[in-house]
């Protein structure tokens, strides 16, 4: 789940609100972190046992037919701007590493996974996300974050490069913050792109003991009724 979101926004966005406002330019990976936690802790374990695969299913489910069509053209605008985001970070990636035109960047990054994910289907999906978690946390924890501390000059190195209030976490303003967590941390709980990945899980995540409730009724025997 974790993988999910482990992308551009989260990587490029991440560094570029850092950059522009310091350590309260966190919030958007808190946020978007706080959401998968919210999802795995709670939701998760309903969705894959009510066997329901789309957002689409759950609201008329519960609100009836007439919420399909509304639910429909939320997760359109929100699968969009989720589209734009992370085609937006690969090909900045690949204009500032090859020097390409934006539009090549976009073309050649959007055709590597179109194959890939048609290929593979939701497997190499998964795969690639577990790739890209590994590579990444280890990139930014292991490599990125000691070698930029050195070249700053470690903390105190920054202090004297830049204003008091990047050091301050709510820097970035607490609209923003807020904005963060109703746009990224609710989004989450109701994308469909992150409820694929609940249903790629082998088992739900039962609470304890419960996987064993319904063999233990299926073996109750039941007297003929008079």
């Amino acid at each position: 789940m974790a993988a999910v979101v482990l992308g551009g926004a989260s990587t490029v966005g991440g560094v570029g609100l850092g950059y522009k406002f310091g350590i309260s330019g966190m919030w958007l990976v808190v946020a978007i972190g706080a959401g998968v936690l919210l999802l795995s802790l709670l939701f998760a374990g309903t969705i894959q046992r009510l066997k329901i695969y789309t957002v689409s299913q759950m609201l008329s489910l519960r609100y009836g037919q007439r919420a399909t069509q509304t639910s429909g053209i939320v997760m359109l605008a929100y699968t969009l701007m989720l589209c734009a985001t992370s085609t937006g970070a690969y090909a900045t990636i690949f204009v500032v590493l090859f020097g390409w035109e934006r539009w090549l960047a976009i073309a050649v990054g959007g055709a590597i996974v179109l194959v890939y994910s048609t290929i593979g289907g939701m497997w190499s999906i998964t795969l690639a996300d577990q790739v890209q978690f590994i590579i990444k946390t280890v990139g930014i924890f292991a490599l990125m974050l000691p070698f930029t501390l050195n070249a700053a000059g470690g903390f105190d190195g920054i202090r004297a490069r830049v204003d008091a209030s990047f050091f301050q976490l709510d820097g970035i303003g607490l609209q923003t913050i807020i904005t963060y967590f109703v746009v990224y941390t609710l989004g989450l709980l109701i994308g469909q792109d992150i409820w694929q990945r609940v249903f790629t899980a082998k088992t739900p995540p039962w609470p304890a003991g419960a996987a064993q409730r319904p063999a233990s009724i299926a073996s109750c025997t039941v007297s003929p009724a008079p």
